[in-house]
């Protein structure tokens, strides 16, 4: 029997992203994948290109997933009344932080990996998911008044959100990353609400 063509690349896709969380890229294996997935290892490099194609593949399901959920967290502060940027930009912040918690090996080839290679659709939809995360932070910025310009209320996205990811990447790459936790927080606190006053005194 024939086998479905997109119910393979999500078993597959499911697969790496375990193997990822377990031990990281390291732990991604070709051989490994196509075992557990019951399919010749030929049949994954004919899905994907390569193991960076897996990677990439994975990278923008998890953009998805958090670009799912900052918008939910974000609907239900919009709903409530909730228009003070620190407040939202704080849960964006703590839906990253969450999801580096709950994918732990993943999470760290999530910008080392999506753009590499040749521009593709791949690459391209990858690009764009990871646009929408951004587009999240400037949707912010631009609503409570802070930022007017389009161009520089991107560049305040981008470098916003590269502050979130360093902080998380520097404090969350260690064995002990429960004990981290507090502490990466506290930092994100201290840059967000920074961030906020220096762009209001601007205004």
């Amino acid at each position: 029997m024939a086998l479905d063509r997109n119910e393979t690349k999500e078993r597959v896709l499911g697969i790496a992203e375990r193997l990822l969380n377990e031990g990281g890229a390291a732990k991604l294996q070709a051989r490994t994948i196509a075992s557990e997935a019951g399919i010749a290892v030929g049949s994954i490099y004919n899905l994907f290109g390569d193991l960076t194609g897996i990677l990439r593949a994975v990278n923008t399901r998890l953009l998805e997933r958090l670009d799912t959920v900052g918008n939910q967290v974000l609907g239900d502060l919009e709903r409530q009344g909730v228009t003070d940027p620190v407040r939202l930009l704080l849960a964006l912040a703590g839906v990253y932080q969450r999801f580096v918690g709950e994918n732990p090996g993943s999470w760290q080839s999530l910008l080392a990996t999506g753009l590499a290679g040749e521009p593709s659709d791949e690459t391209r939809a990858y690009e764009e998911r990871l646009s929408s995360s951004f587009l999240l932070i400037a949707d912010i910025l631009e609503k409570s008044g802070l930022i007017a310009d389009p161009r520089l209320r991107g560049t305040a996205a981008h470098a916003l959100w590269s502050s979130v990811h360093g902080i998380v990447t520097v404090g969350y790459a260690t064995d002990a990353i429960e004990g981290r936790r507090g502490d990466v927080s506290e930092q994100i606190t201290l840059l967000v609400t920074t961030f906020v006053a220096g762009l209001r005194q601007r205004v």
